[in-house]
């Protein structure tokens, strides 16, 4: 039996996971220059290592969509969307793979 929301930002996971992924594949569109460029400017960091890199990502994703108490992270399947006992994974575009990679 699916699990009830429990409180007001569970009601929010729908609208924060629509948002998060209608940002990634804005990112997903973009070419490596672009990408590079589009997190340099949207976080004031140039990643100098993977570490950075997955920090810009996330940074860059999470200032455009409102979380609603809800939190990103990466993981080996792609963007963790998590809040208390409860993580939805979306999958990453080939290009962000191919980003955090380098």
């Amino acid at each position: 039996m699916a699990e009830r929301p429990h409180d007001m930002t569970d009601l929010y996971l729908a609208p924060v996971v629509l948002g998060v992924e209608a940002r990634l594949e804005e990112l997903g569109t973009l070419s490596t220059d672009d990408l590079n460029f589009e997190l340099i400017l949207e976080t004031n960091i140039e990643p100098q290592d993977t570490a950075e890199r997955r920090k810009a990502l996330i940074e860059t994703v999470r200032r455009r969509v409102e979380l609603h108490g809800w939190s990103l992270s990466l993981n080996e399947r792609g963007l963790a969307v998590s809040h208390d006992d409860h993580t939805v994974v979306l999958g990453l575009p080939d290009n962000l793979r191919e980003y955090l990679r380098d």
